[in-house]
């Protein structure tokens, strides 16, 4: 397997960490040479042990015909964002170099221009079998650019444990079953009397923050950006980053560092401190397996839903993994055969067995076989009613960008909510007017 090491900030300058790391993956696919008569591509993903199962079945199943090769982004390495610009950049470079590429679903339409488009490749049967919430995020101007290869949504994780240690613990652990807003949830804080880190949530200036920002937003107006657009100078755009910045420096209910957490630092940070709440994707029971921090208390991380902003409705983000096969690729019906792979019933169940990850066919969800080896499946079921949309337009990445910096900003008191949803609305605004004049 190809992995990419990590390069650890020196300067601080984005671009030099984003060159770097663009020839470290060119490097790793260029030294490589090709075995005669076999057709091998790269795909480029985070590898976890589902990936490294089913690429070495595809492998073995096509001994002699077709090779993956995969390279690897590391989440312990790696950001999204960092992920998405050495391949943003890869792509651009119009390079024959990796073929099959998984992107956050909110990059499928950034990312088209460089892209194959799938729909001579998939028949309506076949796409009529993946869950429709995962097809959401995967056209681009009407036409088929991405299939989804995984699902996740954000959850409430709780240490057990810890929980059950104090007074009121059980009842706190029952009332965690049930939907729950804010306000009762920060009660908790105080009859529970916990002196460690209460809520951990990754708040630095960057996609994962605005996830969480998106949230809320939606809990209060689920037809927020069809209705609304991007002006978050509105009631419910105020009272969403109100919630987040009232967490630091109303409540007390997280410490300040949370400020420069993104995924990784956030869960290392929650399980090396005993935290007892953490925000996170229904993943994390995985997702750190390969460099856990301390397996005995993480055995203990239970999940519950999220709380939610009162006057709203629960509300659990929809993220995952999308795959687009580039448009430069001499591959192409390999990478489609090996993408089909993915996407059957056995495939997308190892998954979710080695990984957490939802899958994205219809069948995991109804097959009575699913629901009697994985009982939690009718609770999955519910909890996909509360999913909610990133806004899939072009531009999302830049205004997700913009958001970030003025909400940041906010969340470490170094400009008010009202400056921070103006600020936002107003550069977000001129983003438009430019790119309409482009």
């Amino acid at each position: 397997m190809r992995t990419i090491k990590q390069l650890k900030w020196s300067s601080g300058i984005l671009i030099l960490m984003v060159l770097g790391l663009l020839y470290l993956v060119l490097y790793s696919l260029f030294v490589h040479t090709p075995a005669p008569g076999i057709t091998e591509f790269y795909f480029a993903d985070r590898i976890t042990d589902a990936h490294r199962i089913l690429i070495d079945r595809y492998n073995r199943l096509n001994a002699g015909k077709i090779r993956v090769i995969p390279v690897d982004f590391p989440n312990i390495d790696f950001s999204t964002n960092e992920r998405k610009e050495i391949l943003a950049r890869s792509l651009r470079g119009a390079e024959d170099g990796i073929d099959l590429i998984a992107v956050d679903i909110v990059w499928v339409k950034r990312f088209a221009r460089w892209c194959e488009p799938l729909g001579k490749y998939f028949t309506a049967q076949e796409l009529n079998r993946i869950v429709p919430d995962a097809l959401y995020s995967c056209h681009g101007d009407s036409e088929l650019v991405a299939v989804p290869l995984d699902m996740v949504q954000t959850s409430l994780y709780y240490r057990e444990d810890l929980l059950k240690s104090l007074p009121g613990g059980d009842e706190a652990i029952r009332a965690l079953q049930n939907d729950m807003t804010w306000p009762d949830f920060l009660k908790l804080r105080l009859t529970l009397g916990y002196q460690g880190p209460f809520y951990v949530f990754p708040a630095a200036d960057y996609e994962g923050f605005i996830c969480n920002y998106i949230e809320n937003l939606l809990s209060l107006k689920p037809d927020y950006f069809s209705t609304v657009g991007f002006n978050f100078d509105t009631p419910e755009g105020r009272r969403a980053l109100q919630q987040m910045v009232d967490l630091l420096h109303k409540d007390r209910a997280s410490p300040a560092v949370v400020t420069s957490f993104t995924e990784a630092p956030s869960y290392e940070y929650f399980i090396r401190n005993d935290g007892l709440f953490l925000r996170g994707w229904t993943t994390y029971d995985m997702d750190f397996n390969d460099q856990p921090y301390d397996r005995e208390k993480q055995q203990h991380m239970k999940k519950a839903s999220l709380p939610y902003i009162p006057g709203g409705r629960p509300a659990s983000l929809f993220g995952g993994w999308n795959l687009m096969i580039s448009q430069f690729s001499r591959k192409k019906e390999a990478v489609v055969d090996f993408v089909k792979f993915l996407l059957r019933d056995d495939s997308q169940e190892v998954f979710y067995s080695e990984s957490r990850y939802y899958p994205v066919v219809t069948s995991f969800y109804e097959d009575s076989t699913s629901l009697r080896k994985y009982p939690e499946i009718a609770r999955i079921r519910e909890l996909l009613k509360t999913g909610v949309h990133r806004p899939a337009v072009k531009d999302y990445t830049n205004y997700s960008k913009i958001m970030s910096h003025y909400f940041s900003l906010a969340i470490r008191n170094k400009i008010t909510v009202d400056e921070a949803v103006e600020g936002a609305t107003r550069d977000i605004n001129a983003d438009q007017s430019l790119a309409v004049e482009r």
